[in-house]
């Protein structure tokens, strides 16, 4: 049982993190490879407040495309490959 209870918990934090993973996500390749003196946390907490302040849905949509995109790629194949997915998305 208690088993059970730690991966329900465990399941539930995900889903429920899942948007702020992203942002982090994005926050810390746009560090890597735009701007050294980025500030990831105050980064992540833009992007949440921007996907609060519209349709939400369709923000965080675009937030785990852009985070699926530059997932595993070079700093180069973000630039080629995620605009689309990427843009707009505060920083």
């Amino acid at each position: 049982m208690k088993t059970l209870t730690l991966a329900t918990f465990l399941a539930l934090g995900a889903l429920l993190s899942g948007c702020s993973n992203n942002a982090d996500s994005i926050c810390d390749k746009r560090k890597d490879c735009f701007n050294d003196d980025i500030d990831t946390g105050a980064c992540a907490e833009r992007i949440e407040d921007w996907i609060d302040d519209g349709d939400e849905d369709e923000r965080r949509d675009r937030v785990e495309d852009c985070a699926r995109c530059i997932d595993d790629r070079s700093c180069a194949q973000v630039l080629e490959s995620c605009i689309d997915e990427c843009f707009d998305i505060p920083s």
